[in-house]
């Protein structure tokens, strides 16, 4: 899992297990949406998961449902990050999943077009746990993959770091800040035998898209879709991939424009 490979990634291939047995995967956002999802995923596959959420009452049922550990984490706070990882003994996967919309999460209305109009205590709280949380998990984390042999990183990105998304700019920027973030951090970890790879995905049902029933509208994809594309690509050997996950498309890597100068 730990080996890097420099070979082209098309799709991700369709696999029944990643052999997480006594592995051990650390997911944030995993009391619902995809991180629940995959945390249930991950345990079903053998792994013993460690649910990080500041949500402690569905974050502690997810953690019981699957037999794994509940930890409070509010990942833009970089004391909670340090607090979270301080006890970490083993850690093969961690998943940099949470995330919130910079819509407001009460009356959920379309952003207004004139950035004078924008809440700035909206805005600081998707940049918080969007940029921010990935930013503090892996000044965290990093430290612990290193001093236990290396590991896999994933970043829960979206489609929308990927083309612009007008219905909410201050989201699109964040997530385009996340795949910036983890294919200009690929090549140092590297060398550390960390990998870290992005998970793109288009419209998901989940509570953040005000699916609250368990239902998977029409063009949206389930949770679990996202989830094996989070779990092919930590197990799959590859670094700084940025893999799109649509509903009805196989998990494909997203191809940029070859880049021949690096530092």
């Amino acid at each position: 899992m730990n080996s890097s490979s420099n070979k082209p990634l098309l799709e991700l291939p369709e696999v029944n297990t990643w052999d997480l047995d006594s592995k051990v995967v650390l997911i944030t956002g995993g009391a619902s949406g995809i991180g629940a999802a995959t945390a249930r995923l991950a345990a079903s596959d053998g792994a013993s998961v460690v649910v990080c959420d500041v949500d402690e009452n569905n974050g502690r049922e997810i953690a019981s449902e699957i037999g794994g550990r509940f930890v409070s984490l509010d990942v833009t706070s970089a004391q909670s990050w340090a607090k979270a990882a301080k006890d970490l003994d083993q850690l093969d996967i961690a998943i940099l999943n949470a995330g919130v919309e910079f819509r407001d999460p009460a009356d959920f209305e379309r952003t207004p077009d004139n950035p004078g109009d924008w809440d700035l205590e909206l805005y600081e709280r998707a940049r918080g746990v969007n940029v921010d949380g990935v930013a503090f998990g892996l000044h965290a984390l990093v430290p612990v993959f290193e001093r236990l042999g290396g590991g896999s990183i994933t970043v829960t990105a979206s489609i929308a770091g990927l083309i612009p998304w007008s219905p909410d700019p201050i989201y699109s920027m964040t997530k385009w800040a996340a795949v910036g973030l983890v294919r200009a951090a690929s090549t140092s970890l590297r060398r550390k035998n960390i990998m870290i790879n992005a998970v793109c995905p288009g419209g998901v049902a989940t509570p953040m898209t005000r699916v609250f029933d368990g239902t998977v509208p029409p063009g949206m994809a389930d949770p679990s879709h996202i989830a094996t594309a989070h779990l092919g690509i930590a197990t799959s050997g590859h670094s700084g991939r940025v893999i799109k996950a649509v509903a009805g498309f196989p998990h494909a890597a997203h191809q940029f424009a070859e880049v021949t100068n690096t530092f």
